[in-house]
């Protein structure tokens, strides 16, 4: 079984809640996705940050940019940004002790593993490790008084990360608050689009939603 269709037993398992709901959009709803229960969950957080760093890399290459940083509304994006960011760390330099990076050793444009002889196809951009922030729904009235948490450069190109996404307010939100920072955004990833309008509210940003309610039979 592949990453993806594993991840969508765990939520299918874990994250599908029927009765009476009210939802962030204050819409009701009788069924809600808790996707904190995968986010949370040893095997589908890592499910979930190789399946964000197959997007950005696919991203990275279409555009022939690389992306700097991924963040997201706290307090849904917090475990997800920053075990992406950590894998990437990982993956950039290698294994603890190996002394090299992972992807060591394959050619450049072919992936690892690839026949003698197989065509390039385009360029891979170098893997690097990404930076993870977090945007807060207000400002901090004490400390370093900040909307975005930690020190993202003004011009980087950044995912913005949400769980599930249903009208797309409370992402756009988000993007309005980074983008005052200075920050590019290059895409938008959520776990579960609830298909109730985020998709068109988010075209504009290139959105990629890695599941959708209807995936699941309801």
């Amino acid at each position: 079984m592949d990453a993806r269709s594993r991840l969508k037993v765990l939520i299918a398992e874990k994250c599908v809640l029927k009765g009476e709901f009210v939802l962030a959009s204050g819409q009701r709803s009788k069924v809600f996705f808790d996707c904190k229960r995968v986010t949370l969950d040893p095997e589908g957080l890592h499910l979930i940050a190789g399946l964000i760093l197959e997007t950005i890399d696919d991203l990275a290459r279409r555009d022939g940019r690389p992306i700097d940083a991924i963040g997201g509304p706290t307090i849904g994006a917090d475990p997800v940004v920053g075990h992406v960011a950590g894998r990437s760390w990982e993956r950039a330099h290698g294994p603890p002790g190996s002394g090299a990076p992972a992807g060591a050793g394959a050619p450049s444009g072919a992936p690892a593993g690839a026949p003698a002889g197989a065509p390039a196809g385009p360029p891979v951009p170098a893997q690097r490790p990404l930076r993870a922030f977090l945007i807060r729904k207000e400002t901090k009235d004490h400390g370093t008084q900040r909307i975005v948490e930690n020190e993202i450069p003004r011009g980087a190109r950044v995912v913005i990360f949400e769980d599930v996404v249903t009208t797309g307010g409370s992402t756009l939100e988000a993007i309005r608050k980074a983008q005052e920072v200075g920050l590019e955004i290059a895409c938008v990833i959520a776990i579960v689009d609830r298909e109730q309008g985020g998709a068109e509210s988010l075209a504009r940003y290139r959105y990629y939603p890695l599941f959708k309610k209807s995936e699941f039979g309801l």
